[in-house]
């Protein structure tokens, strides 16, 4: 047999070995990260991948990344109680459209504010006699101008 098949196959498994090795520490990560970073934070970031004992996590905004790589230390620390040794995180920025739901209840809450025109929901103010969304009679009886000048 040639030697030099032997020495490949088993650099195969040893490869294959410390793949299976990061898979199992990463799922051990993801089932634990809420209890690591918090409830707040968890909901921002992931876990992604840990490759040669670097972790790489991803963080919807920047100033959750800002967050993650100042407290990297901690977090590494906190990390290693759950026997997963790294050498170092790196945290990127997540571009794709997120899920976050802080995000989206924001939108819904724009898309549905009082002062949004959608469509011909414009209505005339009784006051002034000024066009104005339907919205905001239904909130205030009168247009914003109006509701100004009363404050």
């Amino acid at each position: 047999m040639n030697k030099r098949k032997l020495s490949k196959l088993n650099n195969c498994l040893d490869t294959f070995k410390d793949s299976w090795s990061d898979l199992d520490n990463l799922m051990n990560l993801e089932s634990n990260w809420q209890k690591i970073v918090g409830k707040d934070l968890s909901q921002e970031c992931k876990p992604l991948k840990i490759e040669k004992n670097v972790l790489t996590i991803v963080a919807n905004h920047p100033q959750w990344r800002q967050e993650l790589i100042y407290y990297k230390h901690k977090l590494k620390e906190s990390i290693a109680k759950y026997d997963i040794n790294l050498k170092s995180i790196r945290v990127i920025q997540s571009y794709s459209n997120n899920e976050n739901k802080k995000i989206n209840d924001f939108a819904f809450e724009w898309e549905n504010h009082p002062s949004r025109i959608k469509g011909s929901q414009i209505v005339i103010c009784k006051i002034c006699h000024c066009p104005t969304p339907k919205g905001e009679i239904q909130r205030w009886g009168k247009c914003t101008f109006c509701w100004r000048k009363d404050k």
